[in-house]
């Protein structure tokens, strides 16, 4: 049992790096901020009613759920789904049938159940609320040449739609550690390699890396793929890809002082349409979209949807006819009594798991047999977001997101009182004076299995 338990524990060194980055985050989904002229119940009411399709939209992660017909039909009583709110002061005026008046901040908390019911009700899918991490490099090709972009004004759009739609977002500091290891003309070049390298101290789930351009300018060019041995190559990669900012600097630098004179006369308004081109890196997986808009900050809410609607698919809980599933796991790394309520306290509070069985508890860890709404990928999935559990298994149906995920370097060492024999007879004794509801027997599930089965569950490691 000692060997076994240690088994465990070694083979959890090859992917606790892996599993050790920022962990999702939560949002505050069932939120709905806005600005009211009074505190009187009716204004209340109206601004229920203006919000509620916002909370349904971040809750499902669908934008098409506005025109289902259920959601219209109780938007009307949208009041009747709230359990609070709450008032605070604003500096901001409101507009209301061509009069101004000073503004007043109401937060409306909605009801999660009711919104899930509603949900479940309208056979529309459930995003719960933790969130993946989203880190933004944004790069801009402009007259005088290409510029990373980390003003407040230009990312405003992007922090609103992000807002609306419940995702997260991370920028970059654009200090000095950055400016080394980053450059514009990386980030336009869209090297890969670099990127993931800079991103590294903010421990992300996915990396959205955006390229815009006023269409003026031309097209931008589709990605470089450098060779980091292979710099001899490099006159072969044409000029205009991957060296822009050279090019279009002295055209700033000529057109910025004459003889030594610089003009400090302001920079003229780029003319629209703009060009962007997005690529989402995350897991194993790149996704990439363009778009054109007329002002650049609808690139921006642009960007945002169509990376939210790629998260949406990846870990909603969607809709079927088939019922609730099976899912059996064994879960390693167990070496305490306090691991094993950890273990079961996160299981339990997963929004896809409606029932959990402790099957049996022993040196070679937990047995559990999950009563799930979804299947057993977006189960890998989302216990891959949550960074608690690692997979043991390499033929899983879904692969560690190391590839776009940030590693923490810190070495894991496993001491010995890891794996004492002392320490597991006060977790079998724990157990034993512990009368621990859902303790049962081993036996073959009642319902069909589309997981692990009690013969061969899904292999998982506890991370401390």
């Amino acid at each position: 049992m000692r060997f076994l338990h240690l088994r465990l524990l070694v083979s959890s060194l090859i992917v606790a790096l892996a599993s050790a980055a920022s962990a999702g985050q939560k949002v505050d989904i069932y939120r709905a901020d806005t600005l009211v002229k009074s505190q009187s119940e009716s204004e209340r009411n109206a601004a229920a009613r203006a919000t509620l399709g916002e909370v349904i939209v971040r809750v499902s992660g669908q934008r098409s759920a506005l025109d289902h017909p259920a959601v219209k039909a109780v938007q009307p009583k949208a009041q009747n789904y709230l359990f609070g709110f709450s008032y605070k002061s604003s500096s901001e005026k409101i507009t209301v049938d061509g009069k101004t008046f000073p503004a007043v901040g109401l937060q409306l908390n909605y009801e999660p159940q009711a919104i899930e019911q509603l949900l479940r009700d309208s056979q529309l899918p459930l995003w719960p609320a933790i969130r993946p991490k989203v880190l933004v490099w944004l790069v801009a090709k402009e007259p005088t040449g290409l510029r990373l972009v980390p003003e407040l004004i230009d990312l405003q759009a992007m922090q609103q739609q992000a807002q609306y739609r419940g995702l997260p977002l991370s920028f970059p500091k654009m200090d000095l550690e950055d400016s080394l290891s980053l450059t514009a003309d990386d980030l336009w070049a869209l090297d890969i390699e670099k990127i993931k390298t800079a991103s590294l101290r903010y421990k992300v789930d996915a990396i959205l890396i955006g390229r815009y351009t006023p269409y003026s300018l031309g097209p931008i060019p589709p990605a470089v793929v450098i060779d980091p041995l292979a710099y001899e190559k490099a006159a072969e990669i044409p000029i205009e890809a991957v060296a822009v900012s050279s090019q279009t600097s002295s055209l700033a630098v000529s057109s910025a002082s004459v003889d030594g004179v610089t003009d400090a006369a302001p920079a003229p308004v780029i003319q629209g349409p703009w060009l962007g081109d997005w690529l989402l890196v995350h897991a194993d997986s790149d996704q990439s979209f363009a778009d054109e808009t007329p002002e650049a900050k609808g690139l921006f809410a642009s960007a945002i949807d169509h990376a939210a609607d790629y998260f949406a698919n990846q870990y909603a809980i969607m809709p079927n006819d088939q019922g609730p599933q099976t899912i059996v796991l064994r879960i390693g790394n167990i070496a305490s009594f306090g691991e094993f309520k950890q273990a079961q306290a996160y299981l339990n509070e997963l929004a896809m798991v409606q029932h959990m069985e402790v099957v049996k508890v022993n040196a070679e860890g937990m047995l559990v047999r999950l009563t799930t709404e979804g299947d057993a990928k977006l189960l890998m999935s989302t216990l891959a977001l949550g960074r608690r559990l690692a997979p043991l298994q390499s033929n899983t149906l879904v692969d560690i997101p190391v590839s776009a995920v940030v590693a923490d370097q810190t070495p894991v060492v496993v001491e010995d009182s890891d794996v004492d024999a002392a320490m597991m007879a006060e977790l079998d004794q724990a157990l034993a004076n512990e009368q621990i509801p859902g303790v049962t027997p081993e036996q073959p599930p009642q319902m069909p299995v589309y997981g692990g089965t009690t013969e061969n569950p899904l292999m998982y490691v506890w991370q401390k």
